[in-house]
């Protein structure tokens, strides 16, 4: 009888050890920090945070200047105003604003009814919508009359007003005009005919 003997083969013949795979991708070894989508996944929310912070910021450095500040009251002021605008109707009231943009300079021509007298000074006032800070007064003296005969008065703004503003032109609490101002050298003022309630 002939005995076979077997030799062990090599472990590429063994059924039980397997041959790495050659293919077999690297596993990326670089920290989570030194790359890029960690940082912008984390940037959204945080860029969110900023931005409500900073809209908490101006919320608390600016005041709605929208709302009249007043020891009358509210209603009282309205009242008062819709008054002037009334009576300036009634004496035919209205005005070309002329604004020099770069000095400041103010002319206002008037033209009324007849046998209508004209005092001496006016008030303009520009009211930002949203701004208080942005608000201006000045007081319009008497002045030579223009070409066509109108009555004038001239004035100064310190700093020249930017932006949108609502103008109001009075004389104390007896009359008063108005007009939406978005930055235009010339305008009109008028008695109020859109529905402000007096609040300008």
């Amino acid at each position: 009888m002939t005995c076979v003997s077997r030799t062990v083969g090599s472990s590429a013949q063994r059924p039980d050890i397997k041959r790495p795979d050659s293919n077999m991708q690297r596993e990326d070894t670089v920290p989570w920090y030194r790359q890029f989508w960690p940082w912008f996944i984390m940037a959204l929310p945080a860029s969110a945070v900023v931005a409500g912070l900073y809209t908490v910021w101006i919320a608390m450095q600016t005041t709605d200047s929208l709302v009249v500040q007043s020891d009358d009251g509210m209603n009282v002021v309205t009242e008062r105003n819709t008054a002037a605008e009334k009576e300036a109707a009634r004496l035919g009231l209205n005005a070309n604003v002329d604004i020099d943009l770069e000095s400041g300079a103010v002319i206002v021509s008037m033209t009324a009814a007849e046998n209508v007298e004209l005092p001496s000074s006016l008030e303009l006032k520009m009211r930002h919508p949203t701004m208080a800070p942005r608000d201006a007064t000045i007081e319009l003296l008497r002045a030579m009359p223009n070409s066509a005969g109108d009555a004038t008065w001239a004035g100064h703004f310190l700093k020249p007003p930017v932006g949108r503003h609502f103008v109001t032109l009075s004389s104390g609490n007896t009359w008063r005009i108005s007009a939406e101002w978005t930055g235009q050298p010339e305008f009109r003022l008028d008695p109020a005919s859109r529905s402000d309630n007096g609040k300008l």
